[in-house]
């Protein structure tokens, strides 16, 4: 099967965004939360929910530069074919197809499942410099590269 790297990346960066708009908006929430908390006569309830609420702020904000790193890397990703394993290759092997580039899990393409991984994940540090014919072992099971896109 072929793939369309330009495709699939702006599908990436599509979800990408949306995650980033689902975080902005919980942060909102959090934020209102801790805004509009008024103190109550139970004044160790008014502070515990608004530290839950201030730890809930500074979680997503985390989430949100997480997904912002994301959101530049595919802006500024590789589509060139190399004859090795680098970010932004598409990788065919005898289980599953990989794209190296964020972590994002199973996408469907056309039908088929693309497997969106980045180079730190445990598979992915295993493929980056690979050639085609190349073998990694990953979960007790023989990945053989057979194509680089």
């Amino acid at each position: 099967m072929s793939y369309n790297k330009q495709e699939i990346i702006e599908i990436l960066i599509e979800k990408s965004q949306n995650r980033i708009n689902d975080i902005n908006a919980a942060k909102e929430t959090a934020q209102d939360a801790i805004l509009n908390d008024t103190k109550s006569s139970m004044g160790d309830k008014y502070e515990t929910s608004r530290e839950m609420a201030q730890q809930e702020l500074n979680r997503l904000q985390t989430q949100l530069q997480q997904a912002q790193a994301d959101l530049d890397k595919l802006k500024t990703l590789n589509v060139k074919p190399t004859s090795i394993v680098s970010v932004g290759s598409i990788v065919i092997t005898n289980q599953f197809d990989y794209f190296i580039a964020i972590s994002v899990g199973p996408v469907k393409i056309n039908d088929k499942s693309l497997m969106v991984i980045s180079k730190e994940s445990p598979i992915g540090s295993l493929l980056i410099g690979n050639k085609t014919g190349g073998k990694v072992t990953f979960n007790g099971k023989d990945l053989m590269i057979k194509n680089i896109l």
